[in-house]
């Protein structure tokens, strides 16, 4: 009887140090515990408004919430990933000033991007300008390196966010957009070249790059580019020649030569015609040489100094004696009944 008593004290003994054990790690840990049955009521979760309540009590649970939450970010189906979205758009929009929520959100979506499927890089592209606008430079680092990540990305759509994102001020890399102006999809060239063509912090293309885009195969590009070029002071008649001179068709370039030898629209047309003398297409080059010529003598101004470089150094032969040719023959020829003063 005393051993059977003895166990039993034995016994309680171990379940009173079990219990005071449980409670203790419940009491330091309840907001750890609050977070995982929220998690757990998220994953069970059968509507869309099970799913927000469970979301939006994460988003109350400080820490191991936002934990969570970005773990459903990260790799969660689309409806989770949806309702924790939500509430992390919340959070930064409610937040006041001087809330550290924003700034750790922003820290654990920043650490948790370069693992998570492509949706949730997408979705946490989204909310970084959010993170950015609660957070300030707090996160400029970290979010230049997910913006390099997210230029280089499969999906059109994320690009699209990052080369968005590049544009921020506390971001600034509109100079690693460039590239994307080629980009295959049409809705990054757009992105793209509003980016870069419209930058305050000095010209990353000149009008002259520019000018090619007006021939995008896509109009909302083309559209993009005129705007952008209006918005650097050229006039319609600059951009009209501007999109002939870079005309894929050489056919259209040596039309324009003709416009610009016999059409008085163009006040001057010498710098034009310095750019054809540049041109990929060898009968346009010469055909520029030759119109400057005979625009200059029409004119009686001195020749151009570019035509002299044609003649003497095109990588065409054809083109350097058709220069040539006439460069000599504009030469002023002296009058054979002028003689020197003091000869007779």
């Amino acid at each position: 009887m005393a051993r059977k008593r003895k166990w039993l004290l034995g016994v309680g003994l171990v379940a009173g140090v079990v219990v005071a054990a449980v409670g203790g790690y419940a009491a330091t840990h309840w907001t750890e515990l609050r977070a995982a049955y929220a998690a757990r009521q998220l994953r069970n979760a059968a509507t869309d408004e099970e799913r927000a309540k469970a979301a939006a009590s994460l988003a109350s649970l400080g820490e191991p919430g936002l934990t969570q939450l970005t773990d459903f970010v990260a790799t969660g189906d689309e409806p989770r990933r949806a309702a924790c979205v939500a509430a992390l758009e919340r959070l930064l929009a409610d937040a006041p000033e001087g809330d550290p929520r924003p700034a750790a959100a922003g820290a654990r979506l920043l650490a948790a991007f370069p693992a998570c499927n492509a949706d949730g890089q997408r979705a946490i592209l989204a909310m970084l300008p959010a993170v950015l606008a609660k957070s300030g430079g707090a996160h400029a680092a970290p979010c230049r390196e997910t913006v390099a990540g997210g230029l280089k990305l499969a999906d059109p759509a994320s690009r699209v966010l990052a080369v968005r994102l590049a544009m921020h001020p506390e971001v600034r890399m509109r100079p690693d957009v460039v590239p994307l102006m080629t980009d295959p999809a049409a809705e990054v060239r757009r992105a793209a070249l509003f980016a870069v063509a419209t930058t305050t912090e000095g010209d990353l293309v000149g009008d002259e790059e520019l000018f090619r885009w007006l021939h995008d195969a896509d109009e909302g590009v083309r559209r993009v580019c005129r705007d952008a070029l209006v918005s650097r002071g050229r006039t319609d008649a600059e951009i009209t020649l501007g999109g002939r001179l870079v005309a894929p068709d050489p056919r259209e370039r040596l039309k324009l030569l003709l416009d610009l030898r016999y059409d008085d629209d163009v006040a001057d047309p010498e710098p034009w015609l310095e750019r054809l003398s540049r041109d990929p297409e060898p009968a346009v080059r010469a055909g520029a040489a030759r119109v400057a010529i005979e625009v200059t003598t029409r004119q009686r101004q001195t020749c151009p100094a570019w035509v002299a470089r044609v003649a003497e150094a095109d990588a065409d032969a054809t083109v350097r004696r058709v220069a040539t040719y006439f460069h000599r023959a504009a030469a002023p020829q002296p009058d054979p009944n002028v003689r020197p003063a003091g000869k007779r």
